[in-house]
């Protein structure tokens, strides 16, 4: 198989190309799964589908078609998988919980140990999604590693995923108006991990590629 490549997109063209994939696979007219791995060519913020801004952010907003909390954008990686749900046990647990086993065992590949989540809690309660670690998202000494969100269809799912490469904690305190400290305690970046971005998305990109 051959390893995915990295696309570096607009906001809106990577929400645009994720969700033209989740129509394919549900109406029937592409080919599953459709895999992508990439980033994102500015900082910026993304909103769950349900989610409405609110006054005051200093970012860019774009609207993602899966759920959860706002997303800070611009320092991570992402990835996206659009399949159909029965090839992944049907329910959206078990898909959280393959999609998470994959990631848990590229880290465990690079010598970390990250922990799966199972609280089911609820993003909307909080704005940001980095609050708190909810269903199938995966944490590092209590800090989150991995954040997912995910859209269901009639037969279809559609489910993002970011990891930070780095994160700037005075500028994201400075846009987000959220405390530095509270921050530091609620997100990790590869870097603080000791990883490096490049061993990172080669591990991560063979992984997803078995899936295509």
């Amino acid at each position: 198989m051959e390893a995915l490549s990295v696309e570096i997109l607009s906001p809106e063209e990577n929400m645009e190309r994720d969700h033209q994939a989740f129509l394919s696979v549900e109406e029937g007219t592409g080919k599953p799964p459709i895999v992508r791995l990439y980033k994102w060519d500015r900082l910026c913020l993304s909103l769950g589908y349900s989610q409405k801004g609110k006054p005051g952010l200093k970012l860019p907003l774009v609207k993602r078609p899966t759920g959860g909390g706002a997303l800070l954008h611009g320092w991570d990686v992402s990835f996206s998988i659009a399949d159909l749900k029965d090839r992944w046990g049907g329910k959206p647990s078990s898909i959280y919980g393959k999609v998470s086993d994959i990631i848990k065992e590229v880290f465990e590949e690079l010598g970390v140990e990250v922990r799966l989540e199972r609280f089911n809690g609820r993003y909307l309660n909080r704005f940001y999604c980095f609050w708190v670690p909810t269903l199938g998202e995966l944490t590092y000494r209590g800090r989150k590693v991995v954040a997912m969100a995910m859209r269901t269809g009639r037969r279809a799912f559609l489910l993002h995923g970011s990891v930070y490469v780095d994160f700037d904690y005075d500028e994201a305190s400075r846009i987000l108006e959220v405390d530095k400290e509270l921050l530091k305690s609620r997100v990790i970046s590869l870097r603080e991990m000791g990883l490096r971005e490049e061993e990172f998305l080669k591990t991560l990109s063979s992984r997803l590629s078995f899936l295509t």
